[in-house]
């Protein structure tokens, strides 16, 4: 009796998809880096699947290489002298991720290791754009790996042809992470290795922990340091200590004392309280730039439910891929997007609390994905545009777990469907894989990038201004000084258009026309020095 009561367990936490540690017995074995235990028959073939999901990261983004400095790119290492000069370390620890700007001031970005891997590149590639790229591809790579591993602790062992790791679910969906086309802004594109960067060491220091709670204690310490370097490429990283929390809760009993508890979790909050210190000090404040004041509370609170409800769409159809989504924010919940986006929240917290009482797996992936996207829902601390491809960077990665608890049950309670659905997950994964590339094209240069983003938003005087810059150094001036005109059209107070224009016309002989684009500029931000500084060089020629 006590055996069949054994075994039937066994069986129905195959099908709930519960988290099981994987133990093998194996007569022989080694272990990899990761400290999985592989199979001793040959030390490359074991490490095979990891080779494959970072062949597969590089190859979708080789067509990357080609391209040049972008968008922020040009300012944050072309013309940012902090990288160039090792003695601006205490510099870039103590001031905000523009200060080397001075007319741009304040910034509520604290990124120091951002400036620091820059630095690095800096001296090892010099100002050669392929050796940035292939910075962000690695960190790519990395992550990949590092999803797979995860994915494996999550996940009871396979039956059947999905017990080969390169048919198992875990492989499929690193490989549905790595060529996932809604990462391209993060990876393709040079300014984005923060948000690479930081969820690498976000990754790591969360598997890091779980191998600390199956016993590995001396991997602790390295959980802990790669917290911190998470947290200095990017904030978001501060979401880490929730999720290793859910992780206790869900998973492993309590600690069994409250000091046992505080004694685990006080290293990172040692971390958190050094970084928001050194944070405050360099910002002046915690988030120092109020944007969109315009919004009341209210409307601050009900354009989250839009935003959530865009980011599921774009995870889910990540085809009309887009580096400035114009931001248009809905004044009532009556109207059609907010009843929409608010029964897509409904639903998505429906899913949550059954999964709440049917399979705390699902649950960890739902609230992975939902909590590692909270920081992206304070509209008043993004800049410009509160929807960014780029932020699904990281919350991705509880999609694909839901995915491969999905592909793992299917392989417990439809054997026979199996391997149909692990058919169509490689060719979705072969759509992806030409999605990212074809993407990476756009990210080219100013003129490529700017030239689709005006395609899909055509309502943006930004985007106008940047296509009339990208028109403007390849010579084409008549064409820059259309974007330009439209972009004041879209916005007439826009400070910027006004600035490049008048600089167009006085490039031009237009002395006229640029002086009246000058006082223009005045009008908008009097103090601007060197609006005054090229109305006096007018009127002294």
């Amino acid at each position: 009796m006590g055996k069949a009561s054994r075994k039937k367990k066994g069986s129905l936490n195959e099908i709930s998809g519960g988290h099981l540690e994987i133990k093998e017995t194996v007569t022989s074995s080694l272990k990899s880096p990761f400290g999985d235990r592989l199979p001793k028959t040959n030390s490359i073939i074991a490490l095979t699947p990891y080779v494959l999901i970072m062949l597969v990261s590089f190859a979708v983004y080789l067509n990357a290489f080609n391209g040049n400095f972008v968008y922020d790119d040009t300012d944050q290492i072309l013309m940012n002298p902090w990288i160039k000069d090792i003695k601006n370390l205490p510099t870039i620890f103590l001031e905000n991720v523009w200060s080397f700007k001075q007319e741009v001031g304040t910034s509520n970005y604290y990124r120091p290791l951002m400036h620091i891997v820059y630095m690095i590149n800096y001296y090892v590639f010099g100002l050669k754009p392929w050796g940035y790229h292939l910075v962000n591809v690695l960190f790519h790579c990395g992550a990949a790996v590092l999803v797979f591993l995860m994915t494996r602790r999550f996940l009871p062992p396979c039956k059947g042809l999905l017990s080969l790791v390169y048919l198992s679910p875990p492989f499929m969906c690193a490989l549905l992470f790595a060529a996932h086309p809604i990462h391209t802004e993060a990876v393709a594109w040079i300014a984005g290795l923060p948000d690479v960067a930081f969820t690498f060491f976000y990754l790591l220091s969360f598997y890091l922990y779980i191998l600390f709670r199956d016993g590995a204690r001396r991997v602790y310490l390295l959980s802990v340091l790669s917290f911190s370097a998470a947290t200095f490429f990017k904030e978001t990283a501060l979401t880490l200590p929730i999720m290793l929390g859910i992780y206790d809760c869900l998973f492993h009993k309590r600690d069994k004392t409250i000091m046992a508890g505080i004694k685990t979790y006080m290293p990172y909050v040692v971390v958190i309280g050094g970084y928001l210190s050194m944070r405050y000090y360099a910002l002046r404040s915690f988030v120092p730039i109020d944007n969109y004041p315009e919004l009341s509370a209210y409307q601050l609170t009900i354009n989250v439910f839009p935003l959530f409800a865009k980011y599921l769409a774009s995870l889910l159809w990540p085809f009309d891929l887009n580096v400035w989504h114009t931001f248009h924010p809905i004044r009532s919940l009556v109207e059609a997007k907010g009843v929409i986006s608010l029964a897509v929240t409904v639903v998505f917290l429906i899913a949550a609390a059954v999964a709440y009482k049917k399979n705390k797996t699902v649950l960890f992936g739902i609230l992975f994905f939902f909590v590692s996207l909270l920081p992206a829902f304070y509209i008043r601390g993004i800049a410009g545009k509160p929807f960014a491809e780029r932020y699904l960077y990281l919350p991705s990665v509880g999609f694909v777990l839901l995915l491969a608890i999905f592909l793992s049950w299917n392989g417990v309670k439809m054997p026979r469907a199996a391997m149909g659905i692990t058919l169509v997950c490689m060719m979705v994964l072969g759509i992806y894989c030409a999605g990212t590339i074809t993407r990476n094209n756009d990210w080219k240069d100013e003129l490529s990038l700017w030239s689709d983003t005006v395609r899909n938003s055509p309502d943006s005087a930004e985007v106008h201004d940047n296509l009339g810059l990208a028109y403007s150094a390849k010579g084409l001036m008549e064409m820059a000084i259309s974007e330009f005109q439209m972009a004041l059209r879209l916005k007439p107070r826009d400070a910027n258009a006004h600035y490049n224009l008048a600089l167009l016309y006085q490039g031009l002989g237009y002395t006229d026309m640029a002086r009246a684009e000058f006082e223009a500029v005045l009008r908008i931000r009097p103090n601007d020095y060197w609006t005054r500084k090229m109305l006096l060089y007018i009127a002294t020629d």
